[in-house]
């Protein structure tokens, strides 16, 4: 029983900023179930008044006059809402509550209207009863807040009860005191069944917020998978995979006279760095030239490594007459390239042979364009050896 009484006094709430998250969660529900619940209300009332000929009929005029104010007071809320649905939410424990209060009180003015004859003097008190239900059913006030406005809607009517029809003189305090004890049943019932709904609604949230958690980090795994698949782990440069698939997007989006140019790089005196120096210099080296391709490349061009000490970087071009910045580009790639790498003091050089294929000119696929600029690479490569001898 203690527990229960804690959970309904200080119900448990989150951590401030998942507070914030369940409450942003539930705001659509919340303007949702205003717009339901005024029309509800409207809805009754004026169906309830083809009974006030029967039931009121020493003031039927008066009655449809409160009718018509709690109708239009309704609607007006509703628009509001409509209009400024972010101050609704920010002010949403006052608006609901306040809300729910101005229908008792409408109700309480048509019961004002009646006279001691009057069937509605005595049973007009139920549309407080539906009030109330609105109260625990269509809201999300923290049960404390919906505890306070289900007491004012009691209180109300006992003193409209007492001050008003004076059922106390009258000699109809069983009458008063029969409505009071369902009045305040009703209350109790909803606020239990309020309670239990937003314990209900918390541990749906959770779960929810959980599972979105896990959908989160789950396609963060998918989405690092996939870039751990296409990608070379030393130099994060895309690997062949995903070049020639990135080829081939640049081949099918070609268009006019515009074309696509495929460098091939082999590094030259990789291998004795090695062999004197150790698996972790040439990775170092190998880290420090992805680099400086990526920075003597432009931003529409692809760098890639294929695997050992070959890259490839592919070129679009505004036109198949390229061979100038091609050559340019040939030109800033060996000389970032033949930049000494410091490795812990010791100061480590390669170069570069390059090779170059043109799409349309020399090819027209992706792996027929890579073969060519192969080629490419390793005639330019014996040319220099013959040089050098």
């Amino acid at each position: 029983m203690l527990r229960f009484i804690q959970s309904f006094a200080i119900p448990a709430r989150f951590a401030p900023a998942l507070e914030d998250a369940c409450q942003a969660d539930l705001a659509g529900d919340k303007v949702r179930m205003l717009y339901v619940a005024s029309i509800l209300c409207s809805v009754l009332v004026l169906c309830f008044g083809c009974l006030d000929a029967v039931t009121l009929p020493s003031n039927v005029a008066g009655a449809w006059t409160a009718r018509a104010i709690v109708v239009l007071s309704a609607l007006a809320i509703t628009a509001a809402v409509r209009l400024r649905p972010q101050v609704f939410l920010r002010h949403y424990t006052l608006s609901m509550c306040g809300t729910a209060i101005g229908w008792s009180l409408g109700i309480e003015a048509i019961i004002m209207q009646s006279s001691p004859t009057d069937l509605a003097w005595g049973t007009y008190y139920a549309g407080l009863l539906i009030v109330s239900m609105a109260l625990y059913a269509w809201t999300y006030l923290r049960p404390l807040y919906a505890a306070m406005t289900g007491i004012a809607v009691v209180g109300s009517y006992v003193a409209e009860a007492v001050f008003v029809q004076g059922m106390i003189e009258r000699g109809q305090w069983p009458l008063l005191v029969q409505n009071s004890f369902f009045l305040a049943g009703a209350n109790l019932v909803g606020m239990m069944s309020l309670i239990l709904r937003e314990r209900f609604s918390r541990q749906a949230f959770l779960l929810k917020n959980a599972l979105a958690h896990d959908l989160k980090l789950e396609e963060e795994a998918k989405r690092q998978s996939q870039h751990r698949s296409e990608h070379d782990p030393l130099t994060g440069l895309p690997n062949r995979v995903r070049f020639l698939r990135r080829l081939d997007e640049l081949l099918a989006a070609r268009q006019g006279a515009a074309a696509v140019a495929v460098l091939f790089l082999d590094l030259d005196g990789f291998k004795p760095v090695n062999d004197r120096h150790g698996h972790a210099a040439g990775d170092h080296m190998l880290a420090v030239i992805a680099e400086r391709i990526r920075g003597a490349i432009r931003t529409s061009d692809l760098a890639a490594r294929l695997g050992g000490d070959e890259f490839v970087v592919a070129v679009p071009l505004a036109d198949a007459n390229g061979d100038l910045v091609v050559r340019r580009m040939s030109a800033a790639l060996r000389a970032a390239i033949a930049e000494p790498v410091d490795y812990q003091g010791q100061y480590l050089r390669v170069t570069v042979s390059i090779g170059a294929a043109l799409c349309p000119h020399d090819a027209a696929s992706a792996g027929e364009l890579l073969h060519q600029a192969d080629q490419d690479m390793y005639a330019s490569k014996r040319h220099r050896k013959q040089l050098v001898t």
